[in-house]
């Protein structure tokens, strides 16, 4: 066999090396698209794991877990598989921001967290910044959103749940006078608390005092003293678990007849803390499992049969979060920031556990909001309110 060389002048071997070469690299740029389609897409949890909020909001990683677990047996997100990467804010603003940052470092494309407030806020100033886009699933106050446009939530806010709240007792339960405890150290409390105030007042009842406190050593004792002078129809305390417990506990044992409110911050688990005496404490809620559709009669089938008692709205509200986000990406055709958080501004009404799901121009979501009554040792279910 013989083999001939043949000499091209000096342009044609530009020429064919310059095809040579498109060839090659466009048959190499395929490949990253191809393994690009098998690697995984990374959401991230982030909320606290430790610290003072790290019990509460430990439920928080179970239903994301379970959720990215039902995506992937499904196929996933645009048929690659979801890798859930949790980070611990250790209770703390600053380990909200901390926590963002390292998610961002780890290529995550979208956040769903926190539960407090104050820790979104911090969380959200990071993501906004990176633009990356955020849903938490919890947070209520106001500001969360405010932050930009990659910010949104699947919760109702402060406001909304402040108005219905002052709706329900001035109308269903006919207070006329209220006072409200705030802790000054939360967002979430201040924000509910001045709301609560406004909507009360304007619906014509009276907020006789509004008291201060920080989570902490709380000098419970003295400030019901306090409380028992104006002898309100109604205590609102918007706080978290341990707060609230202190405070409707003791008034119980004081067997005062005011009627004790607070708000998305608690659920049954109040019974934990203060047993019997959490009786007859009415809340708000983002969701019942009272609710009878046909997507949140499945959930808590799903998610009793494959992780526990479904027995608070968290675990709903993870859930709509994670697949909102599935549906924004799906819609989106990709996962680059901008992309998704563009289809998150356009949902159209997603079908959720929570209710059907749309978000305002401040990524704010419209859906009602829910009022229980611990009752029985469970939770009884009394209403619906609408924005």
């Amino acid at each position: 066999m013989a083999f001939y060389s043949v000499d091209f002048p000096g342009k044609v071997r530009v020429w064919l090396f310059s095809i040579i070469m498109f060839v090659i690299v466009g048959a190499f740029w395929t490949l990253p698209g191809d393994a690009y389609a098998e690697s995984p897409i990374r959401l991230a949890m982030i909320t606290a794991k430790t610290g003072e909020a790290g019990k509460a909001n430990s439920i928080s990683f179970l239903a994301a877990r379970f959720v990215v677990d039902e995506i992937n047996n499904s196929g996933g997100i645009l048929g690659r598989k979801v890798e859930l990467i949790e980070y611990d804010n250790e209770s703390s603003a600053e380990g909200s921001a901390a926590a963002a940052r390292k998610a961002i470092d780890d290529g995550v494309v979208a956040v769903v967290g926190c539960n407090w407030s104050s820790h979104s806020i911090a969380m959200a100033k990071v993501l906004q910044e990176a633009k990356i886009p955020m849903i938490s699933h919890m947070s209520t106050n106001s500001a969360v959103t405010q932050v930009g446009s990659y910010i949104f939530r699947v919760c109702f806010t402060d406001s909304f749940q402040g108005l219905g709240l002052a709706r329900f007792s001035r109308v269903r339960l006919k207070d006329k006078t209220a006072v409200i405890l705030v802790d000054e150290s939360r967002a979430y409390s201040v924000g509910l608390g001045q709301t609560f105030s406004r909507a009360f007042e304007y619906l014509g009842g009276k907020v006789l005092w509004q008291g201060y406190y920080t989570t902490g050593d709380i000098p419970y004792d003295a400030v019901l003293k306090k409380v028992a002078e104006y002898n309100p129809d109604a205590l609102f305390v918007p706080g978290g678990y341990s707060d609230v417990a202190g405070f409707f506990g003791k008034a119980r044992d004081m067997e005062v007849d005011w009627h004790l409110l607070s708000a998305d911050g608690i659920g049954p688990k109040l019974y934990e803390r203060i047993g019997d005496r959490a009786q007859g404490v009415f809340y708000s809620a983002h969701w019942s499992k009272s609710v009878s559709t046909d997507i949140s009669k499945q959930f808590v089938l799903n998610y009793e049969n494959k992780v526990g008692v479904v027995d608070e709205d968290t675990m709903a509200l993870v859930y709509d979060s994670f697949m909102v986000l599935k549906e924004a990406i799906e819609r989106a055709e990709s996962t680059q920031g901008v992309l998704i958080k563009d289809a998150l501004a356009m949902t159209p009404g997603y079908e959720g556990v929570t209710g059907t799901i749309r978000f305002d121009l401040n990524g704010d979501p419209i859906k009602p909001m829910v009022i229980n009554e611990l009752k029985f040792g469970g939770v009884l279910y009394l209403e619906q309110v609408y924005p």
